[in-house]
């Protein structure tokens, strides 16, 4: 079995355990599951060599099986989909498990993400593409950019509407007040950014919410430290809210290594010295 199968049955425990949902509460319920995920690195490495490979190896590996497994063990009867869109995989299970609340065909929804690497191959090729980082640092934000860097991570959350979740006396963490998602359409590269489209869904977003983009303090960005990526992403978030009055913070859901690691230099120079 594909070990995100198995820590993404973990996290979806300790994410129902958090929100103060039993076992037997969510057991049969109308609840869905999106799984964002675009990583397969245990079904390729299994492949490898078809003479020898594990009897179950199509339900341990398939990418279908991420969100099915999670229905199966915890016996939900709600939509179970596996999301790949790449880098935004999770935000759109994100966004569609919002949508299957408001629609009425859940009355909860666990959306969780995953990506394990184990296979070198997809980092050679990316190499070989220019899309990693040279150095194996990445640089949000920062001229030194020249690449992403390949993250692990596996997590959950679960969605609830509003008046369900109190009625219930469940843990509320945060709000939902509106979700979007759409494509840039044809552009210079299938890879490259499109900052007006990335504009256009922000406003949107909020326009069909009633939002003002005044009222936002902190936005959460892309920040692949790429030379392409960053600059159209940041000029798509000016673009919306330069008009404030305040400061806008603007940070990613990686940290940033460039400090850490100069002070890192800089302390075994002093040892050397």
């Amino acid at each position: 079995m594909d070990p995100q199968q198995r820590l993404l049955l973990e996290v979806v425990y300790e994410a129902l355990e958090n929100a103060g949902i039993t076992l037997d509460e969510i057991s049969g319920s109308l609840t869905s599951v999106y799984c964002g995920s675009f990583t397969n690195d245990y079904n390729s490495m299994l492949t490898k060599d078809l003479e020898s490979y594990p009897k179950y190896m199509v339900t341990g590996t398939g990418n279908a099986i991420l969100s099915n497994r999670i229905s199966y063990f915890y016996n939900l009867h709600g939509p179970s989909v596996t999301i790949d869109t790449a880098c935004s995989s999770s935000l759109v299970s994100f966004h569609l498990a919002n949508k299957s609340l408001l629609d009425g065909e859940a009355d909860i929804s666990i959306v969780v993400g995953s990506a394990l690497h184990f296979d070198p191959n997809i980092f050679v090729t990316m190499t070989d593409l220019g899309m990693l980082s040279t150095d194996g640092r990445c640089r949000t934000f920062d001229a030194g950019g020249s690449g992403y860097v390949r993250g692990e991570g596996i997590c959950a959350a679960v969605l609830k509407r509003q008046s369900a979740a109190e009625r219930d006396g469940d843990r509320i963490r945060a709000i939902i007040r509106a979700t979007g998602s759409n494509h840039d359409g044809r552009k210079q590269g299938i890879t490259l950014p499109n900052s007006s489209a990335q504009e256009a869904l922000i406003r949107s977003t909020y326009r069909n919410v009633g939002l003002d983009p005044d009222d936002t303090q902190y936005f959460e960005a892309h920040g692949t430290g790429t030379q392409a990526g960053d600059p159209s992403e940041t000029r798509a978030i000016g673009a919306v809210f330069s008009s404030r009055k305040s400061p806008l913070f603007v940070g990613v859901s990686i940290l940033p290594l460039k400090d850490y690691n100069m002070k890192t230099k800089k302390k075994k120079k002093k040892r050397i010295e």
